[in-house]
């Protein structure tokens, strides 16, 4: 028999647990190898699950999975923001072209409509075996 080690994560709620069974199920690991165990008082959630060493690698990346966004806190995305905001002065050039490309983009999507831009009205062709009206005049 292959041996095994178990992989962890802790979760703060049910949902972002279940989340991360999910992630393993349909990954492939098999669903009675993995475990969830509440905390103390409803505070969260630890997952176990039980593989072979080859694959543990995989399992914690997947357990990570989504855990890292819900576990971020207010300081953490402050940090991300502040940080998005120096990019963006230390490159100004870079976000003037962006913002121009973005401009052009929605320019070429709006329909244009005007005295010298009306749509060319085709003439619908007649099914095959049918007169037309000038025909018959």
């Amino acid at each position: 028999m292959p041996q095994t080690t178990v992989a962890t994560g802790t979760f703060p709620s049910r949902k972002a647990a279940n989340q991360a069974v999910q992630r393993l199920v349909s990954s492939g690991f098999a669903r009675n190898s993995i475990e969830l165990h509440p905390h103390d008082e409803d505070e969260g959630y630890d997952l176990e699950i039980h593989t072979r060493m080859e694959n543990l690698k995989r399992a914690k990346r997947l357990i990570r999975g989504s855990s890292s966004m819900s576990a971020m806190s207010m300081r953490d995305m402050g940090h991300m923001a502040s940080g998005a905001v120096q990019s963006a002065r230390a490159h100004p050039l870079f976000l003037l072209g962006a913002g121009l490309l973005a401009g052009f983009v929605i320019y070429n999507l709006i329909p244009r409509s005007g005295a010298g831009n009306e749509p060319v009205r085709r003439r619908q062709p007649t099914p095959s075996g049918a007169r037309s009206q000038h025909a018959r005049r």
